[in-house]
């Protein structure tokens, strides 16, 4: 692991102050919020700033140099109130696999300096950082820091939740909440002006802003960008009080494409999937399974209700039942058909160009989960007894072979199969990235017919927000991970225990990777991380190996 110079990017902001005939033609006033980028191409690359001040108007430039005496590219902005005086540039003509530093000039002085990249037109490695599921309230973004400083990480994969809609005494509960990291506002975001206020915290915090500083990034959304369990036709956690969900949706898409440093790739509809491609190692795919084609997620207690309480035959005829008309409908969607069949199609494009890998960067879980023996043994003494009862029922689901988790991919088998079908006729060698489940699973997903691996997937835990290991507290080290590992043969391994951040090197033999833990996000100084590194290789014909450790 390499790690960048502290504070290198803030010590060269001051140098080459823009020249002042130039500098009187634009606004005085403030960039408020740091400088990032996003979503590189061979030759472009999107740069990201806020300024407020006059009528908005600035300039940007971007340097080989970060005393920019070899400006590539140079253009003026606009800032103003439409976008929340979010300033996002699509700076081209670029040279490929290039580092670049870059910064937005106004009446009164420059921006950070920020560093970015391009992609590579030919390249022998791609490393990823990935990160998911930023509660502010929970704790520091450990994770966030230590990335920006590594030099090693070239592009980093925001897999969602992002941001937390929730107000106080929510989640986290005002008990949980770290001092002085409450929300703002301190209700639960739901109009437009919400949306942006939270944005507007969250981008407070410095190590959130040396990583955009640091990295470019490219992100898809999950559901606390919109609210919890979101789906194309509703969310948990919206209710008929707080206005029309579609409303709801556009506002909260529009914050987010106007924050964060990525391309949008239609103007009209809230759509963020998309790919990107590393010179001719591999491409990555940013697919939406939160939003665009999510059915309804399925409810164990709407559809068994009591009968889950017991384990008679009853119980196992009823879970039988849902099993074969719910679970498995093979019409219930995560992509929507329109999805589906650009991903089949990036896929193939992808493997006609040679691609060694494809990077599926995604929300959610993908590997089966199952609830483990034992579980119940691991909750204290003095748990909750509706926790009691959900752990209890999830380890009499997994005796048969059920789910705990219907949120995430295990609610749509039939979906699940239908991607990984398209990843064994048409990918390469397929890695998933995801977040959501704030635990860390690496799993070797097969093909339906039991075959060759369709897939491997490296489900990062969250930066803070809370895993398993707050119910299941009662663990003796290593036991929670044993007890899930005992009922998911598929699973390589897992850690639900802490909070961290993924890195992922591709080569054209190899996927290497770490997983970088911090044992304690509570304090405000972070503690040395720990660090486990898996391997799984690539082939040209049969798809991934399977992960080992080392």
């Amino acid at each position: 692991m390499h790690l960048a110079r502290r504070g290198f990017l803030v010590a060269t902001t001051a140098a080459a102050v823009p020249r002042a005939a130039w500098a009187q033609s634009l606004s005085t006033g403030s960039f408020t919020h740091g400088v990032a980028s996003g979503d590189p191409l061979p030759d472009a690359v999107i740069l990201w700033t806020r300024f407020v001040g006059g009528d908005g108007r600035i300039a940007w430039e971007i340097a080989e140099d970060d005393a920019f005496t070899s400006v590539a590219q140079r253009g003026e902005a606009q800032a103003n109130a439409a976008s929340d005086y979010c300033v996002k540039v699509d700076a081209r003509g670029l040279a490929p696999g290039r580092t670049y530093y870059y910064r937005f000039l106004s009446g009164s002085g420059p921006s950070l300096t920020g560093r970015t990249r391009t992609a590579p037109e030919a390249a022998e490695t791609l490393t990823v950082g990935l990160v998911s599921c930023a509660n502010y309230g929970f704790g520091y973004f450990h994770a966030y820091a230590h990335l920006a400083q590594r030099d090693d990480v070239e592009l980093v994969l925001h897999t969602g939740d992002y941001i937390y809609e929730y107000g106080l005494d929510e989640y986290p509960s005002t008990e949980d909440t770290i001092a002085g990291r409450a929300f703002d506002p301190d209700h639960e975001i739901v109009t437009l002006a919400d949306y942006y206020e939270r944005y507007r915290q969250y981008h407070t915090d410095a190590d959130l802003l040396a990583l955009r500083q640091a990295k470019p990034i490219s992100a898809v959304w999950d559901d606390h960008e919109f609210t919890n369990d979101a789906t194309r036709t509703g969310a948990q956690n919206h209710q008929q009080n707080e206005g029309s969900y579609a409303d709801r949706v556009a506002a909260a898409a529009k914050a987010y494409f106007d924050w964060m440093p990525i391309r949008r790739p239609d103007e009209n509809a809230p759509r963020v999937y998309r790919s990107l491609d590393w010179g001719d190692l591999a491409r990555i795919l940013l697919i939406d399974t939160r939003y665009i084609g999510r059915d309804r997620q399925l409810d164990y207690r709407r559809a068994l209700g009591l009968r889950l309480l017991s384990d008679g035959s009853g119980t196992v005829s009823a879970v039988e039942e849902f099993r074969r008309t719910e679970l498995n409908n093979p019409a219930r969607t995560l992509l929507g058909a329109e999805q589906e069949a650009w991903f089949a199609n990036a896929l193939a494009q992808s493997k006609q160009r040679g691609h060694v890998w494809q990077v599926v960067a995604q929300q959610i879980a993908m590997g089966e989960q199952l609830v483990g023996a034992g579980a119940a043994d691991l909750l204290p003494d003095n748990v909750h007894g509706n926790t009691r009862r959900f752990v209890t029922v999830g380890e009499r689901l997994g005796r048969m072979r059920m789910p705990w988790n219907l949120d995430a991919w295990d609610g749509y088998p039939a979906a699940r199969a239908r991607f990984l079908e398209a990843c064994v006729a048409h990918g390469s060698n397929v890695a998933v990235l995801g977040g959501d489940s704030h635990n860390t699973w690496l799993n070797n997903l097969s093909a339906q017919d039991g075959g060759r691996l369709a897939a491997v997937e490296f489900a990062g835990a969250s930066v803070t927000s809370p895993g398993l290991e707050k119910v299941l507290s009662n663990g003796t080290p290593g036991a929670r991970e044993a007890m899930m590992k005992s009922a998911n043969p598929h699973l390589a391994w897992c850690d639900v225990t802490n909070r961290g951040y993924g890195v992922l090197r591709f080569t054209r033999t190899a996927c290497e990777s770490e997983w970088v833990a911090f044992g304690d996000v509570r304090s405000q100084q972070a503690p040395t991380p720990t660090i486990t590194r898996l391997a799984a290789g690539a082939s040209a014909q049969s798809g991934p190996s399977g992960w080992t450790l080392g």
